[in-house]
């Protein structure tokens, strides 16, 4: 396996070195402010934290390239959960408004030019909200992302000072494309979808570079996003990605969750899902759940664009590269 460039590995490898960086210090910092604001603004919204597993016999299939680690639990096949999404649909049939800051683990293809903005082991902060559209949820979102920045602004002016970060508060709402739109704008700049039906990466930094706000893309095709988002009768989702402006690209994705088990085992089917496999998750469906809407936010994307990062690996302490175990 070809060797990282020695600042990386040094982050990788030798934490004795980076972790004495006055900069290093300055991001863990603002990284805390964030996760104590987030926590904070939802509380006080009547949001309550939810634990999610780390292990599961089923995970998101939803994860584009992305593939599952998959290990031995004692003598079953088990799965490291690479998001929270069908604890989060689930924890609907008991609680209003829930959110989890949990660890996702996705098996990622290795491509040293590509440690800009992806890691195998993240934080997500992912928000469910029974009864809510995808509407609700942006505007809410919206409230959270001003929220924060307002509060590291507060907070952590010493430090953005370090980073040399001038932050902006975003004005709302954000803006919004569809998707469509959003493909027809990347084709004036070259750029079209990529191979996976999504917009190619190239193509969502050229969006986001051009924008000094966060804005949404919205109505995805059913093809290329997850069994969970409902189809709307142009065949496009009820779903959003939220993109990072200044060319920090994508740093949510969320929507309206599609509970008829008929239509989910439908949606498995053309997605490449085999049912059998989620029998536990349909059963939560079939026992009855209301209309629900959520979103996940990267923690170390949202850091890395808030601090104003070139690579995600400079967002958070012990890292976890597509390929590299570290320390």
């Amino acid at each position: 396996m070809k060797k990282l460039q020695i600042p990386i590995w040094d982050r990788l490898y030798r934490p004795d070195r980076f972790l004495r960086d006055p900069k290093v210090k300055a991001i863990i910092k603002v990284q805390d402010t964030i996760l104590e604001a987030t926590r904070k603004f939802l509380h006080s919204k009547g949001f309550i934290e939810l634990l999610v597993p780390v292990i599961a016999p089923v995970t998101d299939p939803g994860i584009r390239q992305a593939q599952f680690f998959e290990m031995q639990f004692y003598n079953q096949r088990a799965r490291l959960v690479s998001s929270a999404i069908l604890y989060k649909i689930a924890s609907m049939i008991a609680f209003e408004k829930i959110y989890t800051i949990a660890i996702n683990i996705r098996k990622e293809p290795i491509n040293l030019e590509n440690f800009d903005r992806t890691l195998s082991e993240f934080r997500q902060i992912d928000i469910e909200v029974k009864e809510a559209s995808r509407k609700q949820i942006q505007r809410l979102s919206e409230d959270l992302i001003i929220h924060i920045i307002k509060s590291v602004k507060r907070e952590n002016e010493e430090e953005l000072k370090i980073l040399g970060r001038d932050l902006r508060t975003p004005h709302k709402p954000f803006r919004e494309y569809t998707f469509r739109e959003a493909v027809e704008f990347a084709e004036t700049f070259g750029y079209c979808i990529g191979p996976d039906g999504e917009l190619s990466r190239d193509a969502e930094i050229a969006l986001s570079k051009v924008h000094y706000d966060p804005f949404w893309i919205l109505d995805y095709p059913k093809e290329v996003r997850g069994f969970y988002y409902k189809e709307k009768e142009d065949g496009t989702l009820l779903d959003m990605d939220l993109i990072f402006p200044e060319g920090f690209g994508e740093g949510a994705s969320g929507g309206e969750r599609e509970l008829e088990p008929v239509k989910v085992v439908q949606r498995m089917r053309i997605t490449g899902v085999e049912p059998s496999e989620y029998e536990w998750f349909l059963k939560v469906l079939e026992s009855g759940i209301t209309k629900c809407s959520g979103i996940g936010f990267g923690v170390e994307r949202l850091t890395r664009w808030i601090c104003g990062l070139e690579s995600i690996v400079e967002a958070i302490p012990f890292p976890k590269l597509p390929g590299y175990l570290g320390v």
